[in-house]
């Protein structure tokens, strides 16, 4: 009876473990490590290469750290408040600017800015 259970169980996890144990390939070749032959392709390369545009990631992170600042500084004076020993709000500050400065600058980043040119051109009548 041990026998026959024991061939039941090796002959449901054989395949299992000899698949396991194939051979695995390698990850196939990028588009852009394919060096260029022609100039058009160079061309085309360099196109999507460029750089893009800019945005306004650093007000929304300076946005997001005073916020967070702000905040921080309130709840550790709250905390410090309530607290029997003498505590500093200036770790609640710093850490309330470091958290909230980081989702400001991701919404700051989805903003593009406007080149300097058509601001000037956008207000005159």
């Amino acid at each position: 009876m041990q026998m026959a259970r024991f061939l039941l169980v090796t002959l449901l996890i054989w395949p299992a473990a000899a698949l396991a144990q194939t051979r695995i390939t390698g990850p196939a070749h990028s588009v852009l490590s394919v060096t260029p032959t022609r100039s058009s392709q160079m061309a085309n390369l360099a196109k999507s290469d460029s750089v893009s545009q800019p945005t306004h990631w650093k007000e929304g992170a300076l946005a997001g750290a005073l916020v967070g600042a702000v905040g921080g500084g309130l709840l550790s004076d709250a905390i410090c408040e309530e607290s029997e020993t003498s505590c500093s709000t200036v770790p609640g500050i710093l850490l309330g600017a470091a958290l909230l400065a980081i989702p400001g600058a991701l919404i700051g980043g989805q903003f593009p800015k406007t080149p300097r040119g058509e601001e000037a051109a956008s207000s005159e009548p």
